[in-house]
Parts: structure tokens; C-alpha cells; sequence
């Protein structure tokens, strides 16, 4: 079946299959990109093209410990085990692989749940292996889509557009601070001034999490935005 964005959006083809509990593949072209969601009944099994390696972006991470990395580097594709994210997932602590797929997911999904300018194609059958295996109700995938949409709108909206350069400010630490992991990851990163889409690419941690982590830092003036 194929057809035109401005008839259905991709939120509502996910629902769709929710409601006839089919299984099959819903491949998305609009903004320039082609972008393929596996789905089975109510939830979404799967992203990514067929010649999609997982390795290739994890291999950007610079979160992920080099034992980990170098096990990574190791790993040897099938044809029949396209991605190799069931291996690959096993080898990485589980907060770095869940904000390394949810990342993949927000750049590549959300921006285009209500896109109208783009065409799809759906084809129900039984689904091939999974680039990047992911378990997600699709309501939680639509609410979530749009809830990354209005709170990157007013992000940029408060002065924290990815684009935005930040470096470290003149504040001498005198008082323990207590910051989250992420928080310092952040902060030790900002060695010269930087943005925060490079942030979260080099961190593979999803944009809202970076923004949060900016803002935060921002109001204790640990850190400020570059001229």
C-alpha cells in the first residue's frame, strides 16, 4: 500500500496498525530521508533500513568503555542478523544503550510523526530481523513524539537552540555541587566552546536530556553561552 503523508500522517498509520493488530513495516520518505519502523500489533519491534549496522553510529559514542567498544568491534554480521543490536545491546551498560536507541529514535521518528509533505509505503507480513530492536507501545511512541516536539520548541524558545554555542564560566567552585552524572559528563566535555547538538551526538544521550543538562548547569553559572 502506498499513499501520500498529507492522507495519513505517520502517527496515524502506526495507529492503524494498533487497531487491526497487524504486523508489517512502514517505510516513510519526507525531509529528505527514507525512515522504516518494524511493527507487530500495539507496539513497535524494530527501526531502521535493512543495511543499517547498529556498530556504525555506537562506534561515536564517547560514553561507551573501550573493553566494551573493543567487544563491539568484534562483532561479526549475518546476513540473517542484520544491525546486531541483540548482541550488540548485551555488551554495553543498559543506561548508555537505552539513551544511545532512544537517541537514534528521537532523531530519526519524531520529527516525522506529523510531517504531511512525504509519501509512505506499508507492507503487512510477517517481520524480517530488526536493525535495532526496541519494544514500544505505539501510544507511547505518539505521546512521546509529541512530547519531545513542544519541549523542543520551548527550549528554543527559553535561549537553548541546539545550535547554540556554550562554554565553561569564570566560577570558581567553592562548595561541593551536587550534580548528576550526566551533568559532569557535560561540564568535563566543555573543554573549548560548543554546541549542544555536538554534545549529544559526541555523548550519543538524547537532545532533551543534553538541554536539561545545559539548563541546569546555565543556572548555577557553571557554564555560559559563547558570544
Amino acid at each position: 500500500m502506498h499513499g501520500r503523508l498529507s492522507e495519513f500522517t505517520l502517527g496515524q498509520l502506526l495507529q492503524f496498525f494498533a487497531l487491526a493488530e497487524r504486523s508489517g513495516t512502514v517505510v516513510v520518505r519526507a525531509a529528505g530521508r527514507e525512515s522504516r519502523l518494524l511493527v507487530e500489533g500495539d507496539r513497535i519491534i524494530g527501526w531502521g533500513q535493512e543495511e543499517f549496522d547498529v556498530r556504525d553510529p555506537l562506534m561515536a559514542c564517547e560514553l561507551i568503555a573501550t573493553t566494551a567498544m573493543d567487544a563491539v568491534k568484534g562483532v561479526q554480521p549475518r546476513p540473517d542478523t542484520p544491525g546486531l543490536s541483540f548482541v550488540v545491546r548485551n555488551l554495553i551498560e543498559p543506561e548508555r544503550w537505552d539513551a544511545f536507541s532512544h537517541r537514534l529514535l528521537e532523531q530519526d521518528i519524531y520529527p516525522l510523526l506529523s510531517v504531511e509533505d512525504g509519501d509512505f509505503e506499508i507492507q503487512v507480513f510477517r517481520n524480517p530481523p530488526a536493525p535495532l530492536r526496541v519494544s514500544i507501545p505505539i501510544n507511547s511512541m505518539i505521546l512521546d513524539g509529541s512530547r519531545w516536539e513542544s519541549e523542543m520548541e520551548a527550549a528554543a524558545l527559553e535561549g537553548f537552540q541546539l545550535d547554540g554555542i556554550w562554554r565553561r564560566a569564570e566560577k570558581r567552585i567553592s562548595e561541593p555541587l551536587r550534580l548528576s552524572g550526566l551533568e559532569w559528563i557535560v561540564w568535563a566535555l566543555m573543554t573549548e566552546p560548543i554546541s549542544i547538538a555536538e554534545i549529544a551526538r559526541r555523548l550519543c544521550v538524547p537532545d532533551l536530556n543534553t538541554i536539561g543538562a545545559i539548563k541546569r548547569l546555565s543556572s548555577i553559572d557553571l557554564i555560559e553561552e559563547a558570544d
